[in-house]
């Protein structure tokens, strides 16, 4: 299944819970949506499904927020994930001719520049000044 967000601030909000292990609310809705209903355990018997997950912190997240699934986090789900990522364009229609770069380089900005605690008093100025050209640049090829 594929949602895409609805803008580049809520991308931005998701990717920051990501990085710091926490479930957002579109994360849980879309998990509910789109897996199979979790069926209370029963002794013995293990679930009919599990849900892959790269970041094992983030597998552990997502099991705490939707009771009952069960979260995998190993090297079959990272080549089954890595295998995706460079077919995707092929699944998702409209995500050709670069406009998936596009999406992953702006919010790929956004994220590093609301990491990165400047300071304009120290060197930061031109580590602010470089990326600004960097935008600059961006907005007037595209």
């Amino acid at each position: 299944a594929f949602q895409p967000f609805e803008s580049a601030e809520d991308a931005l909000s998701n990717i920051n819970a990501v990085s710091e292990h926490s479930c957002t609310d579109s994360l849980h809705n879309f998990l509910e949506m789109n897996l199979p209903k979790i069926k209370k355990k029963k002794e013995g018997k293990a679930p009919s499904f599990a849900l892959g997950v790269i970041d094992p912190a983030f597998a552990t997240a997502i099991a705490d927020g939707l009771p009952g699934l069960s979260c995998r986090s190993d090297e079959t789900v990272r080549e089954i994930i890595r295998g995706c990522r460079v077919h995707l364009t092929h699944y998702v229609k409209g995500l050709g001719d670069g406009s998936q770069e596009q999406a992953q380089l702006g919010l790929g900005h956004s994220y590093s520049r609301g990491k990165v605690k400047f300071n304009p008093a120290r060197s930061d100025n031109m580590i602010i000044q470089s990326i600004a050209l960097l935008d600059q640049m961006d907005k007037d090829l595209n």
